[in-house]
């Protein structure tokens, strides 16, 4: 709230970020000072303009409270005041004195400023080395963030986006939670609970879009009529639907996502009203959404209202899903409680629809939305803790370099001191250059952020769920902005104590012999080596460990040759109707048409694929386990195949045959039994010809004809789950997968353009979604893939930055005793000892890193135990792999120095004596 002139009325709340900057501050200067400095502080975010504007005011506010408050603190804890230093009680309580004090430190600040510029301008080769080893720290952050920001962190473009919830079918086996609905049950649900204000359903699909251009197949959303409403989302131009849109008999309409109206419409400022095919039917486009909608992912370009027929719809027809706003006072959790409450009702009602379900669940919606939601935290968990690993061991570089230096400024140090600058200017000159630094780091980062981000967005796939593109809005500025203030912390601490702990006359005497900083200083540099190769040895270590699993799991044989094999999601319009007959025949057709390409081996169908994020499962048993109960019986995957399926798909079949050309489920049923169940029930025996009993409320009977090969179905970290292979031929499911082999002298991706021309030959109006199955098998090794990826450039980084600690720590030990070799020399001692001595103090000191950071990494790998596939937690291969690996860089790092010791002439160092 501000007055007419734009400040903030005394009152006004104090952003708690900046309240806890304010602890920066001694509590007698808060008491006597705090609210004039947060009137300020509000003041000026008031009259701030746009969010740059508000960014900037942040950023002052944090460096001024950032200098001042530890300025002051220190002025209180070693007894100074003033100019002169003299011991006081507390601040001024004149307003002459309060304002004198405050010109004196905005002077100070620039003094300091300035003379950090000329300071840092003297000394190029060191400014170069910290602004490139900060920046890049900073990048690598920021890349991480602003590639993670659109996935997990940036806000939902729905009104009030944290109350709405999605709802799903728990599988009582698997415990999966993504089951759908059909349009009788969402009713139900609607009408009988009270934790929702409004439940919502859709689904998701393809349509051929024809008009006045070429006709190309859309991912298209049907939706109930309240679902915009719901979602509180308005139209850009337009409207959105409503639930006059969902009467059965109404005109039929569209709306157009931004992008496909951009693309193929050319922003066509008239498209409101006119009239484009779907499927040959015309529909007229009432609205275009906002560029930022994207629900329920990104590649839907168009949503239609769902006019569901309760008169005709099946309670069993489950393919809704479902989306809620809680009401309020209610939470995602009691939410459940109570929707499940209405469940348990619905299936004693409703066994064989509703006895489906265990539960219902209720959970958020940008995990609902996102179908690899745990392998994207998992990933992102695992590049931040690797990017904050490379933040410190750089801010901890940079400190061993920083040491370094003060070895060139002791006369500069000790001369200020004489001059009367007490200790907590001295401090507080060292953090304005600290900040400086920082400062120009966090440019260089933001500039390489701007770069990175962009290419490493694209390495995920596209289809995963997220809210804009990758890019550098406010919020990753802000969080740059915050690490770049936080790093001075992390590098200049350790010097600012060094330097204020040096006694003058202790400086003086080191200056006027051209000294350097003390043993003390040599000691802190040792240690920061230490903990640079600690924690480099557990983010390389960790990064071996994901590359090993990511060898492993593109090498896993998961029962099929991927590369060899393309897919059609094939989805018949209700005109086909519901007769088996006429669907089997419907995509017999497409199957004989496509098996007459050039280049096409064999063709096959299937309800569902492997490692396609569908999973279905059965209990099953012999029937002599009958007796057991229903749930303690063993489950199994279960799929629906059609005939030509194991040939196509390449999985073999051991023993006995696949399906047959027109058996159907109306006969006796058939099975084909995967290897490790045909183990598991008949170890030793032939299980052909043996009956297996599955189901829930209707048991079904089946006589094995054939075992196949195991196959990965549901992911690669469990391996292969046991699996029952019914027949697809006589259901009514218009949805199929076809699997298309590419034969000799083909390959998937050459044979997508002639099979979709096929299938839009055969029948305009059938969309399909054609996709190489080797794509899917990515899908599945993406977390290693992406992990690795990020962990590699992170790991090379850290071992770079180790070997120049390293370098660092021993060079500057050489030309500390640079006298004592020559005297060694002139003594006796010949030059390979002196290379042995020099090349042995970098090892030892990257043995100490490497012992506590070999702890480190065994400890790492147990925490990454359930990311790791084929490797186990403590992986000897990998660690003796990277402890071989820094010891070459300790021996290589430290050989310059080394030779450059072995080279004095003992007849200059006896002149230096």
């Amino acid at each position: 709230m501000s007055d007419s002139s734009g400040s903030p009325r005394r009152g006004t709340r104090v952003p708690v970020l900046y309240s806890g900057l304010m602890l920066l501050f001694p509590a007698d200067l808060r008491r006597e000072y705090g609210d004039e400095m947060a009137h300020l502080f509000l003041s000026r975010l008031a009259e701030s303009q746009g969010p740059l504007g508000r960014i900037r005011v942040w950023a002052r506010a944090s460096i001024d409270v950032f200098f001042h408050g530890l300025a002051e603190r220190w002025r209180v804890r070693l007894g100074r005041r003033g100019a002169g230093g003299r011991v006081g009680a507390g601040p001024p309580h004149r307003e002459g004195e309060r304002d004198a004090r405050r010109s004196g430190f905005g002077d100070e600040l620039r003094q300091d400023l300035i003379y950090s510029i000329r300071t840092l301008a003297r000394s190029p080769i060191y400014t170069v080395v910290v602004v490139l080893t900060l920046g890049v720290g900073i990048a690598l952050n920021t890349v991480v963030f602003s590639v993670m920001n659109p996935f997990l962190l940036r806000p939902l473009p729905y009104a009030d986006a944290d109350a709405l919830v999605h709802l799903g079918g728990v599988d009582p086996i698997q415990g999966w939670d993504g089951g759908r609905f059909s349009f009788l049950q969402l009713e139900d649900l609607r009408e009988r609970s009270r934790s929702f204000e409004d439940l919502a359903g859709y689904y998701y699909g393809t349509r051929n879009l024809s008009g006045d251009q070429a006709a190309e197949q859309v991912v298209t959303t049907w939706g109930t009529g309240n679902l915009f409403q719901l979602l509180g989302v308005q139209a850009a131009m337009g409207r959105v639907l409503t639930p006059e849109d969902d009467r059965i008999g109404e005109p039929e309409v569209a709306l157009l996502s931004r992008g496909l109206w951009v693309r193929r419409y050319g922003s066509d400022p008239q498209i409101l009203g006119k009239t484009i095919r779907l499927n040959g039917v015309p529909h007229d486009v009432i609205g275009v959404l906002p560029a930022e909608f994207n629900f329920p992912f990104n590649a839907v370009q168009l949503w239609l209202p769902m006019r569901a027929d309760p008169t005709v719809e099946a309670r069993g027809d489950m393919g809704t899903l479902v989306v809620g706003r809680l009401a309020e006072g209610w939470t995602a959790e009691r939410a459940r409680e109570e929707i499940s409450a209405v469940h348990e009702e619905l299936a004693t009602a409703y066994p064989e629809a509703d006895g489906q379900y265990s539960a219902v669940s209720v959970t958020s919606m940008r995990e609902a939305l996102n179908f690899v939601w745990d392998m994207l935290q998992r990933a992102f968990l695992i590049m931040l803790a690797g990017v904050a690993f490379v933040l410190v061991i750089a801010c901890v570089n940079v400190a061993s370099l920083t040491l370094a230096r003060l070895g060139t400024r002791t006369r500069e140090i000790a001369l200020r001191q004489a001059l009367g600058a007490g200790r907590r200017r001295l401090v507080k000159q060292f953090l304005v250059e600290a900040v400086l630094l920082a400062v120009l780091g966090g440019v260089l980062g933001i500039a390489l952020t701007h770069v990175g981000a962009s290419l490493l967005g694209t390495l995920i796939p596209p289809d995963i769920y997220r809210v804009g593109e990758v890019s550098l809005d406010r919020r990753v500025l802000f969080f740059s902005a915050v690490i770049t203030l936080a790093t001075p912390l992390l590098f200049a601490l350790i010097p600012a104590w060094t330097t204020a702990r040096k006694a003058l006359t202790d400086g003086l005497k080191e200056g006027s012999t051209g000294g350097g900083v003390g043993r003390r200083a040599i000691r802190a540099r040792k240690a920061l080596v230490v903990a640079e190769v600690s924690l480099g040895v557990i983010l390389v270590a960790g990064t071996g460990m994901m590359v090993r699993s990511l060898n492993n799991a593109l090498a896993t044989d998961v029962g099929f040759p991927a590369d060899r094999i393309l897919t059609a999601q094939i989805s018949l319009p209700e005109s086909v109707g519901e007769d088996p007959l006429v669907v089997d025949a419907h995509f017999r057709g497409l199957m004989d048409g496509i098996s007459s390409i050039p280049g096409v081996a064999s063709v096959g169908s299937v309800s569902n694929l492997p490692l396609n994020h569908e999973v279905f499962s059965i209990r099953y048993a012999t029937p002599d386990g009958l007796d057991v109960p229903l749930e303690d019986r063993p489950s199994a995957h279960t799929s629906r195949a059609g005939p030509g399926y194991f040939e196509a798909m390449g999985i073999q079949i051991l023993a006995g045959r696949s399906f047959a050309e027109g058996r159907s489920e109306e006969g006796a049923p058939e099975v084909v039994v995967s290897r490790t169940l045909a183990e598991r029930l008949w170890a030793g025996e032939s299980p052909l010809g043996r009956t297996i009993v599955y189901g829930r409320d209707e048991p079904v009977s089946a006589t094995v004809i054939g075992v196949s090969g195991d196959i990965y179905y549901d992911g690669l970290t469990e391996g292969p789950q046991p699996h029952i292979f019914r027949s697809l031929t006589g259901t009514t499911s218009r949805r199929r997968f076809l699997v298309i082999a590419a034969g000799p002298g083909s390959t998937p991706h050459s044979l997508m353009e002639p099979v979709r021309r096929e299938l839009f030959n055969l029948d305009p109006d059938v969309p399909a979604g054609i996709r190489p199955m080797m794509d899917i098998l990515r899908e599945s090794t993406g977390l290693w893939a992406i992990s690795s990826l990020f962990l590699g450039v992170f790991g090379m980084v850290a071992l770079a930055l180790a070997a120049l600690g390293i370098y660092g720590v021993v060079a500057f030990s050489v030309s500390q005793r640079r006298r004592e070799m020559g005297l060694r020399l002139a003594l006796g001692s010949n030059k390979g000892k002196i290379l042995r001595r020099v090349v042995g103090e970098g090892v030892r000191m990257t043995s100490v890193g490497l012992l506590i950071g070999g702890i480190g990494a065994i400890g790492s790998g147990f925490l990454l135990s359930s990311l790791l596939l084929g490797v186990g937690p403590v992986d000897g291969f990998t660690l003796s792999a990277v402890i071989a690996i820094f010891l070459a860089v300790a021996v290589g790092s430290a050989f310059i120095p080394a030779r450059r010791a072995a080279a004095v002439e003992p007849a200059e160092a006896l002149r230096m004596e």
